[in-house]
């Protein structure tokens, strides 16, 4: 995948930082770079409970200002599901595979 614009982000953040301002920092630091197209790895959260379902949504909203797109690869059925029950993100793009990745063919 040599897409110049595409990034990763992932759950790991400073132990410090709460959770939505590592996310919004990571999308804010890729769009700066020109990068646009952004993969959220939601295997890499450690759970997905209100305080994720919440830094996901200010997520979007941050991306959705700066005109980024998220995509978020989740291959567990059960994060899948555990996401589509959340209507705060029903314009979240979830993926299963990583060759569904807008871009990265």
């Amino acid at each position: 995948m040599a897409q110049r614009n595409l990034a990763f982000i992932t759950g790991h953040g400073q132990s410090s930082e709460q959770l939505d301002a590592a996310l919004i920092a990571q999308v804010e630091r890729f769009v700066a770079l020109g990068r646009r197209n952004i993969v959220i790895v939601m295997d890499t959260f450690p759970n997905i409970e209100d305080a994720t379902i919440g830094a996901l949504q200010k997520l979007l909203h941050r991306a959705s200002e700066l005109e980024a797109q998220l995509t978020c690869v989740a291959l567990e059925e059960r994060t899948v599901t555990a996401l589509r029950t959340w209507s705060v993100l029903e314009s979240l793009n979830i993926i299963q595979r990583v060759d569904q990745i807008p871009g990265a063919a």
